[in-house]
């Protein structure tokens, strides 16, 4: 038996090799709204030809929909991430003219989005009142993310019903 063997040869590169977006922007289960409201949200599902499976989402969809989903959270309600949420509609029971309203609210929907890992910096934000005094913003952002990639979406509606 030789002293010194010739180490192996190294493998070649994983053929189903994951890639880099959805290692670093993540991937989870796909939801969908429940109702034109856009506030619930339930599971997705799809036809595998065996049946039914749950539907995956991933990458840039994947970041897309956290964002949204941490617009529908009260801050404190995750019991395993008490900073997670989002805290804007606080800003509502302020003595506020509306065009400070908005703004406030801005800034909160920044600092939500801002607080996500996988968001490099924010280069567009806006929000958009749905119908005069509705008290119903639509949230439209542009982030760049880790990756470099510049993400354009419409996370959802930020809603402050009576």
């Amino acid at each position: 038996m030789p002293q010194n063997p010739t180490p192996a040869p190294a493998p070649a590169s994983a053929p189903h090799a994951v890639p880099p977006e959805r290692t670093v922007l993540g991937y989870g289960l796909a939801l969908q709204p429940t109702g034109p409201d856009s506030i619930g949200h339930d599971l997705t599902f799809v036809d595998n030809g065996a049946g039914r499976d749950l539907a995956l989402v991933s990458g840039a969809d994947n970041l897309a929909q956290n964002l949204a989903v941490a617009l529908l959270t009260a801050p404190g309600s995750d019991p395993f991430n008490v900073g997670f949420g989002f805290d804007g509609l606080s800003v509502l029971t302020q003595d506020l003219t509306p065009p400070m309203v908005q703004e406030m609210l801005r800034l909160s929907v920044l600092r939500t989005v801002t607080a996500d890992s996988r968001v490099a910096d924010v280069v567009d934000l806006t929000l958009t009142e749905t119908a005069p005094g509705s008290r119903r913003w639509q949230v439209d952002a542009s982030v760049r993310t880790v990756l470099g990639s510049v993400l354009d979406t419409t996370i959802g509606e930020v809603v402050a019903d009576d």
